[in-house]
């Protein structure tokens, strides 16, 4: 039988060391409870930059079951900090999830984090927790014009690489 607390608490040292103050052990029983605070735009501590930088917060929260990683996967949840609905907080749990499923077997917490920063970088617009009928709309309508802002790009770069 593998030593998971060992592995275990060798994850959370290298999440402490990477994530500084932004990582928290809530429970240093097993089964552990670890949080990490994640924004879009790392600010470097300062808390008016972050303020004003980052419309989107979240504090990522992990429940690290006894025979994780090599048996299991880590209970995610997510706490909303600024800026996001239920809806988006479903859709950030699912890539969350995604994300622990592809590394299935080694420690995930780290590229989980990633992901979902990811996910906050590409979405760090106001006005996400605005349930209201014209915020949907114009929310669809910019997403779209950057869909097609995309396309148009990879368009002109395949276009360019066919006459070389």
């Amino acid at each position: 039988m593998t030593d998971h607390r060992e592995e275990q608490e060798m994850e959370a040292e290298a999440l402490s060391a990477i994530f500084d103050t932004a990582f928290e052990i809530r429970s240093d029983d097993q089964p552990f409870v670890w949080a990490v605070k994640l924004v879009p735009v790392d600010c470097g501590g300062d808390e008016e930059e972050e303020e004003a930088a980052n419309h989107v917060m979240v504090t990522l929260v992990v429940k690290v079951p006894l025979n994780y990683p090599e048996e299991c996967l880590p209970e995610i949840d997510l706490e909303i900090i600024k800026g996001l609905s239920e809806d988006n907080k479903n859709e950030l749990l699912a890539v969350a999830n995604a994300e622990a499923e592809s590394n299935q077997g080694m420690p995930a917490i780290f590229a989980v984090c990633e992901a979902v920063r990811a996910w906050l970088a590409d979405n760090n617009v106001k006005g996400l927790d605005d349930a209201s009928m014209h915020a949907q709309m114009m929310r669809k309508a910019k997403e779209a014009e950057r869909k097609e802002a995309q396309a148009k790009q990879q368009f002109e770069a395949q276009k360019k690489k066919e006459e070389m």
